[in-house]
């Protein structure tokens, strides 16, 4: 028995090595977990402020003192919030950061959001309203102008009368006009051609309009044929 743990446990032997082996793993994985909570300051968390309204200036100082960051990562323009100030933070308030954690904020600018008006003439009016939308222009009525193809964008102005032409620049929460060709059908006439239909379908003679050749060979006929 003795010989055996002799060579068992000699230096040489396969049983050493692995022993060996499986306590360096062991130390190897102690120290690279205790390692890695003191790099990563695991345990140490900051709550993120609720920045929301500050100014920059002091959400600054807040963050300072927090031991945070920030960057402007968006700029929107709110007529209900005061120009200047913070309308949100990523991470949301409330969440906890490791300290030196930069916050992505976005503020409100001081003035609406300038777009470029794009070619609009001739072009669908369905496309260049979904266009208009898209850049951010909230109020976008359609008035229906005689002249060109049906369906087809004339003209873009301003409630007053003015025409705002393609690529100008124009602030988003302005109101535009968008004129679309299109033509209106005067039912007058038709309607009241309806209205001389008697009960049986038939229409009645003096709703019609008078024929100008009927009225001609009316007056060519003498009142003295007799």
């Amino acid at each position: 028995m003795t010989n055996l743990k002799k060579k068992l446990f000699r230096k040489d032997s396969l049983l050493t090595h692995v022993l060996v082996m499986v306590l360096i793993s062991i130390v190897f994985i102690l120290l690279l977990t205790f390692g890695l909570d003191l790099y990563t300051k695991h345990g140490n968390s900051i709550v993120v402020p609720d920045l929301r309204g500050k100014t920059l200036e002091e959400a600054r100082a807040i963050l300072k003192e927090a031991d945070l960051d920030f960057e402007i990562n968006d700029s929107t323009f709110s007529k209900t919030a005061r120009p200047g100030t913070i309308r949100d933070v990523v991470p949301s308030p409330g969440s906890r950061v490791k300290s030196g954690r930069i916050l992505f904020i976005s503020i409100n600018g001081f003035s609406p959001r300038k777009q470029t008006i794009p070619i609009y003439k001739d072009q669908s009016a369905r496309q260049i309203l979904a266009l208009l939308r898209g850049l951010g222009f909230e109020s976008v009525e359609q008035r229906v102008v005689p002249g060109g193809y049906i369906g087809s964008v004339v003209g873009l102005q301003t409630p007053d009368g003015r025409s705002v032409e393609p690529g100008a620049q124009v602030s988003i929460d302005t109101k535009l006009i968008l004129l679309v060709s299109g033509q209106t059908v005067d039912t007058l006439g038709l309607d009241r051609l309806i209205e001389g239909y008697g009960q049986e379908g038939r229409m009645d003679s003096t709703m019609l309009p008078p024929n100008p050749n009927q009225q001609k060979r009316d007056s060519s006929v003498s009142n003295d044929w007799w």
